[in-house]
């Protein structure tokens, strides 16, 4: 009798370690399916705050050459000025997210995440010679 309990015990042990491996499964595929659509999500605001920030560049360059020739005055050369800005700020805030996006991905995907990488690029510690990097931590 008790090695019958024993062995149900055990069964019901694996039951419930596979449900929690399936679930885990199922939670690494929602996070990056939730990185893939935020990073869908990124590519056009970034793009558009990019042309907003050409525009605002181009307007400003226009009306600081009309006020070289006195057709507009210092007010609205600040507030061209205050419109770029605003634009140069909002295209950053974009890129952020996106950076911040691709490295949810990436933690979502579970790769290597480099560690006392020596260059700007984190890419090029990520391999070395084909290998994996040693330097690195598991996310």
């Amino acid at each position: 009798m008790a090695l019958y309990n024993k062995q149900k015990s055990a069964e019901a042990a694996l039951t419930q370690a596979e449900a929690l491996y399936r679930q885990a499964v199922i939670t690494a595929l929602l996070n990056v399916a939730d990185a893939l659509r935020s990073l869908q999500q990124d590519a056009p605001a970034v793009q558009a705050a990019v042309r907003s920030e050409i525009a605002a560049k181009q307007s400003l360059d226009l009306i600081q050459k009309q006020l070289l020739l006195g057709l507009v005055n210092q007010a609205t050369v600040l507030t061209a000025q205050q419109t770029y800005f605003n634009a140069v700020i909002t295209r950053v805030q974009a890129e952020a997210t996106r950076l911040s996006d691709v490295a949810a991905l990436f933690m979502a995907l579970g790769d290597n995440w480099p560690v006392n990488c020596p260059t700007d690029d984190w890419r090029g510690c990520m391999f070395d010679e084909g290998e994996p990097a040693r330097n690195s931590v598991r996310s």
